[in-house]
């Protein structure tokens, strides 16, 4: 008896040993991590179009694995950059708006704002009283500027276009392969693990990738939903530039919380802007007003219908219990790890069901996740 239990904590001990090792791996080589992640993301988008065209049949001719997984890899790619392709003419028309501000005239107009602001400021001792808000802003700028090596930048730049280029190049060479080869991946991974633990490990992998593929292209939708809808309120508003603030409020969905404020404050900023070069007596606070409603309209629906019907299609878990996880994995990792906190909890939470599911604690965490099988293809 007491054999087998040194037995038991020598293997959990050297599980933990092997998990350990993968993260600090992970870590080290955060760069192919970053591929490997983001390629992932784009096959579990791309399963369901590949299980749709597996279907399709014309008398005797039906797509292979191959082909169906390159059309698919295809259409979501496509689908990203016609996202992509919307964004940028707003975007330079967006520039050219605020190339083409009189400096003199816009610091005239909003003068007495900018007074108002500097007088709070002193009142509360934020800043002297010999201090303006816009000198300094305007004295950090010219310091960053200075620090600024022409040629380091150059160098920078190309290095950037390199990097992206390379990236690009693997994130789809991985995506084709990982979506082609999803099965063969499936079982080489089953194999490696002991024969008692195969049977949970195929669960595990194929319930994982059943509920990842359902909440990314949740996610996805959820981001298109709250685009259009933003989009059609903003426009109803007479909100210039609308487009382009609302394709930022719903790409930045994806950042649990933190995105909808940026995305509010950003909007806020272009639609003065906007508005300055089209009428410079713009009232000011009536614009920000409106795109705040609209956020706020927006946010509302989309915590209290869009999230929580993908909660129930994926994660299953509460929202204060989310709103924790958020908040950890913002700790831990930043900005991508409030974006990848949750499938990440969603993954966690499905290896306890399946080997610690007897456990009081394991139960109750997942009580919710009720039993999912997934077509193999």
């Amino acid at each position: 008896m007491k054999k087998q239990t040194q037995t038991k904590l020598i293997g959990s001990l050297s599980a933990i040993a092997v998990i350990a090792l993968l993260i600090l791996m992970a870590w080290y080589f955060s760069n192919i991590t970053i591929y490997v992640v983001i390629s992932l993301i784009i096959t579990l988008l791309a399963i369901p179009l590949k299980h749709l065209l597996l279907k399709v049949k014309f008398k005797r001719f039906h797509l292979g694995n191959t082909i169906a997984s390159l059309l698919s890899l295809c259409a979501v790619i496509a689908a990203i950059f016609a996202l992509i392709a919307i964004v940028i003419p707003p975007i330079n028309q967006q520039i050219n708006m605020i190339t083409n501000i009189n400096t003199v005239d816009f610091q005239g107009s909003y003068s007495q704002q900018l007074a108002k602001i500097d007088g709070l400021l002193q009142d509360y001792d934020i800043i002297e009283s010999n201090e303006t808000l816009e000198g300094i802003v305007i004295n950090a700028v010219l310091t960053k500027i200075k620090l600024i090596n022409i040629s380091s930048l150059f160098g920078n730049i190309i290095q950037f276009l390199s990097s992206l280029f390379l990236g690009l190049f693997s994130v789809l060479f991985i995506s084709f392969f990982f979506l082609r080869d999803v099965p063969k991946l499936q079982r080489a991974l089953i194999n490696m693990m002991p024969d008692k633990h195969q049977e949970e490990t195929t669960h595990v992998l194929s319930r994982s990738k059943r509920l990842l593929s359902n909440y990314f292209v949740g996610l996805f939708i959820e981001v298109l939903v709250i685009a259009v809808l933003e989009f059609v309120i903003l426009t109803l508003f007479g909100i210039e530039n609308a487009l382009l603030i609302a394709v930022l409020g719903g790409v930045l969905v994806v950042i649990p919380y933190l995105g909808s404020i940026i995305a509010c404050v950003l909007g806020c900023i272009f639609a003065v802007m906007s508005a300055y070069v089209t009428c410079p007596d713009v009232n000011a606070i009536e614009i920000i007003l409106k795109v705040m409603a609209t956020f706020v309209f927006c946010r509302i629906l989309d915590n209290f219908f869009l999230q929580p019907y993908i909660a129930s299609k994926s994660v299953k878990a509460h929202p204060l219990e989310i709103f924790i996880v958020v908040l950890l994995s913002a700790t831990i990792a930043g900005v991508p790890g409030m974006m990848l906190g949750i499938p990440a909890y969603t993954v966690i939470r499905i290896i306890a069901k399946e080997f610690f599911g007897n456990n009081n604690f394991v139960k109750t965490l997942t009580k919710n996740m009720e039993e999912i099988t997934d077509n193999e293809n």
